[in-house]
């Protein structure tokens, strides 16, 4: 392929890769890191937000995609939580709730139904499903209901490419970028009809993953300790009930003239930034416990407060900033809307 750039408006090469990589505009990245499909929302030379879209196989049928619909096997039917559980491809099962199917329908043991995939598993949660399907909304409706009579377990009735763009649009907001930069021929396809802002990267060259790191990116948003600037640094960590991070100077030595509140301060107020962003940056929801370093002035603890409420703000999902203890304790909920992203990342 030729060095030039090329010039029409849907794909590029990256013969201006200084401009390409640098570009202040927010742009979403999309590749395949370690199997996986991958969106990275960079602004500002760094990354903002990641989702997994999906592996490998995303566009086969050998996936299961929120909107597909495809034929399961009823395994267990338990009338005291009013729900089914069933089989919908090999070695995996899932959660039908029995309220979900159609008015006047009921299913037993070794059933075969139609079952459309609302929301994919999550940590300690089965896959759920519907068998509320209207046919009139999807083409060929009328034989795909009658198809769906005929089918062996594990069949697909219908592959919903529209969660592609559906997911795009639920972690990134239209403001936050201004193209969509895709190295892959059928992700491409897939949004062209959704996006007129996105472009197919082509250069036998300079690979896409490599020019923006992403491996690299990948490696430091699922590492425990995240470095600040002022040398100080963050410990994240996981547990079954919540998210705690411990915050410390390390590093950090502040000049002679600086006394010791004073450089608590700065260490706090960039780690506070930077609590926000790790916490859209890895999708952590739910309750969140921050260790800053022990501040004695009520009005710098409320600063603090401040700055967290003005920094979560930013988030594209709630955040709720409580109050901050004596001892530097803050405790932060946010709503979960995903899986955290070193789940998707498994």
């Amino acid at each position: 392929m030729s060095r030039a750039t090329i010039q029409k408006s849907d794909k590029f090469i990256a013969s201006d890769l200084n401009a390409l990589r640098n570009s202040e505009d927010g742009k979403i990245i999309i590749s395949y890191v370690d199997e996986k499909l991958i969106a990275f929302l960079m602004a500002d030379k760094r990354p903002a937000a990641i989702t997994v879209l999906g592996g490998k196989d995303i566009f086969t049928d050998d996936s299961v995609n929120p909107g597909d619909i495809v034929i399961a096997y009823v395994r267990d039917v338990k009338k005291d939580i009013e729900a089914a559980f069933i089989e919908y491809a090999k070695d995996k099962d899932g959660y039908l709730p029995l309220n979900k199917l159609p008015k006047g329908t009921s299913v037993k043991q070794g059933d075969l139904i139609a079952v459309r995939l609302t929301s994919q598993a999550q940590k300690g949660k089965r896959a759920s499903f519907t068998g509320k399907i209207d046919y009139s909304k999807l083409p060929d409706g009328m034989l795909l209901e009658e198809k769906s009579k005929h089918l062996a377990k594990y069949s697909y009735l219908y592959k919903d490419l529209s969660f592609l763009k559906d997911k795009i649009n639920k972690v990134f907001k239209r403001n936050e970028y201004s193209e969509i930069v895709t190295d892959d021929r059928a992700v491409y396809d897939n949004l062209i009809g959704s996006f007129d802002n996105i472009r197919l990267y082509e250069d036998d060259i300079f690979d896409l993953s490599k020019l923006y790191s992403l491996r690299t990116i990948l490696d430091e948003v699922t590492d425990r300790k995240v470095w600040l600037k002022c040398g100080g640094y963050m410990i994240i960590e996981h547990t079954e009930a919540m998210t705690v991070i411990d915050v410390n100077s390390a590093k950090y030595s502040p000049g002679k003239s600086t006394d010791k509140e004073s450089a608590y301060m700065k260490v706090n107020t960039e780690a506070a930034i930077e609590v926000c962003r790790q916490l859209r940056l890895r999708n952590i929801s739910g309750i969140i416990v921050v260790d800053f370093i022990n501040l004695s002035s009520d009005e710098d603890r409320q600063a603090l407060l401040n700055i967290l409420n003005d920094e979560s703000e930013k988030d594209t999902v709630k955040v709720c900033v409580l109050d901050i203890t004596a001892l530097g304790l803050v405790e932060i909920t946010r709503k979960k809307e995903l899986p955290p992203l070193y789940e998707q990342l498994k």
